[in-house]
């Protein structure tokens, strides 16, 4: 008995690494744009890369944050943020940005930062996702 009780357990866990193994994982990427500035209503076009591998823009106002998520996607996938000022910032305008992933609904860690002080115009990061 205890001989047909160590078969079912061992059937047990091999199946369920099986599947384990077998299923992709799935990740989520989150975009964040933080931008200050001492001037309103002035805008950025903020690129990301989105889940299919397509570029799109969004307009988004300086002087606030921005974020969103996309996905899933799959292992590989090259996350990448472009935000640029639309107008004259008169060295004005700091950009920060962030890439944060999660891997099967696990919480978001960040992957990439460009956090610089100095005024700048834009501001470019990308990671591809390796885990």
């Amino acid at each position: 008995m205890l001989f047909w009780g160590f078969i079912v357990a061992m059937g047990i866990t091999i199946i369920s690494c099986e599947k384990k193994n077998n299923e992709s994982d799935e990740y989520y990427v989150k975009y964040k744009v933080n931008s200050t500035t001492i001037y309103s209503g002035a805008k950025l076009d903020v690129t990301i890369n989105t889940e299919d591998n397509q570029n799109i823009t969004l307009i988004v106002n300086q002087g606030t944050q921005w974020e969103t998520v996309i996905g899933p996607v799959q292992k590989g996938f090259n996350a990448t943020l472009k935000a640029i000022a639309t107008e004259e910032t008169y060295n004005q305008l700091r950009l920060y940005s962030e890439i944060h992933v999660n891997k099967n609904d696990s919480p978001f860690a960040l992957k990439e930062i460009d956090g610089s002080d100095t005024p700048r115009d834009s501001v470019q990061i990308s990671y591809t996702i390796d885990y």
